[in-house]
């Protein structure tokens, strides 16, 4: 029987005699549920000699139990109305569905089968190496892709934060099934992990059905993860003269996901390059015509984060959109925001979260990632609340913080040489 039941503004949480953590949120006139099963493991906790091995057991959770091939888990995971999917980003795993609400009982017992007892078959493990290494040559052959990889190899280095999550062919090709099967027995039990389901569902019977279906797995514990530590400033450059645009990213070290800061952080973006009012896409994109692709973005992470710009522009353009960034990064510090632009802002962040929120996968996924990174439980209002409380002084506040100097990790490909983006860079 689970061992508490504790409510906070609707949304209730259980945690089982195995450790294994039940969140649910009902939504009234929601007739489908979304339902998630996350774990504390992702990319950056990859041995660096099996790099990739956590994607890899995404992708084989779904190839197979024992009494079940691949075949007969969609068939019936279809018959019942059902989608099954899954993720590994760099800090968790999460296997997730969207099902009718009337068919949350055979739907959650199949995925409890599928996520407890993959069987790792040989067969279907060589098969699945040829998925991925498709995967990944597809992913080398995307210019924003790679860009974004140099960008985190070079701000984290050989950290498992600056490796891909998708592993190398090679790294993909050397894993074996015992590997997997080791890997996932140690890492993927409940006791590391939280369900969390969301729309038409009722919490008691999604706690039993979980604690019957999920309480035999042995006990694990999530890997012990060496702190992300930024190298010194550096720049990658993959040259692709086949290209006539660069494809660039450049970041700053700056909040995890737990800093209370965040809300302000994410206000800073959207003013900053978060839409299309913002002062990059006005000045590059409106006025000057630089780019047809220019943005911000921030990501926090557990003892990490970053502040992003990305552009995509002709290569005989790329020192006039370096000295347009440079010339808008120092007018924002010296002129500030705006009222009118803090307001603007901080309304299409809120409205950005809440938009997405309609969606009932991106609603549990929050919860899950919320109680992963920051060990509670955030409602929507709480979220909200705090955009409502952000001052334009305390986005301000960030500016001498993250905008002091340049940005000082760079990420780009394109048809010039490294030597020739860190002049650039540098003039």
């Amino acid at each position: 029987m689970p061992k508490d039941n504790s409510v906070t503004n609707g949304i209730q949480m259980t945690t089982l005699p195995s450790g294994l953590v039940v969140i649910s949120e009902r939504i009234p006139h929601i007739r489908s549920v979304a339902l998630g099963l996350s774990f504390l493991t992702g990319g950056r906790d990859d041995p660096p000699d099996s790099g990739g091995i956590a994607h890899m057991i995404e992708h084989m959770v779904f190839r197979g139990t024992k009494d079940k091939d691949v075949i007969a888990i969609n068939i019936a995971a279809e018959s019942h109305g059902a989608e099954l999917n899954a993720f590994t980003d760099k800090e968790t795993t999460c296997f997730y569905g969207r099902l009718p609400g009337d068919q949350f009982g055979p739907v959650t017992a199949l995925m409890a089968e599928t996520v407890t007892g993959p069987a790792f078959r040989s067969e279907e493990l060589v098969k699945e190496k040829e998925v991925i290494s498709e995967e990944i040559r597809t992913s080398r052959e995307d210019p924003d892709t790679i860009a974004l990889n140099l960008l985190f190899r070079a701000l984290y280095g050989d950290h498992g934060m600056g490796r891909q999550i998708l592993g190398s062919i090679d790294s993909v090709n050397r894993l074996s099934d015992e590997d997997l099967r080791k890997r996932y027995l140690g890492c993927y039990g409940p006791a590391c992990g939280v369900a969390v389901a969301v729309g038409d569902v009722e919490h008691e019977r999604l706690a039993d059905s979980l604690a019957s279906l999920l309480d035999t797995r042995p006990a694990c514990r999530p890997p012990a993860r060496t702190p992300a530590a930024r190298t010194q400033p550096g720049v990658l450059v993959e040259t692709k003269n086949e290209l006539s645009q660069v494809y660039l990213c450049l970041a700053k070290p700056a909040l995890t996901y737990s800093d209370p800061r965040r809300h302000a952080l994410a206000v800073l973006n959207m003013a900053l390059g978060g839409g299309v009012s913002s002062r990059l896409f006005q000045r590059l994109r409106e006025q000057e015509a630089l780019v047809y692709s220019v943005g911000s973005f921030a990501e926090q992470y557990s003892d990490s984060g970053l502040l992003g710009v990305y552009l995509v522009t002709d290569h005989r353009k790329l020192a006039r959109c370096v000295a347009a960034l440079r010339e808008e990064f120092a007018r924002l510090r010296r002129d500030r925001l705006t009222d009118e632009e803090f307001e603007r802002a901080r309304n299409m962040t809120k409205s950005s979260v809440l938009l997405a929120l309609e969606g009932m996968s991106t609603r549990m996924m929050r919860l899950a990632r919320a109680w992963q990174l920051l060990g509670r439980l955030v409602t929507v209002d709480e979220t909200v609340e705090a955009y409502n409380r952000l001052t334009r002084p305390d986005v301000e506040s960030l500016l001498d913080e993250l905008l002091a100097a340049d940005f000082e990790y760079c990420g780009a490909v394109g048809p010039l040489s490294e030597q020739a983006v860190r002049s650039t860079l540098n003039a």
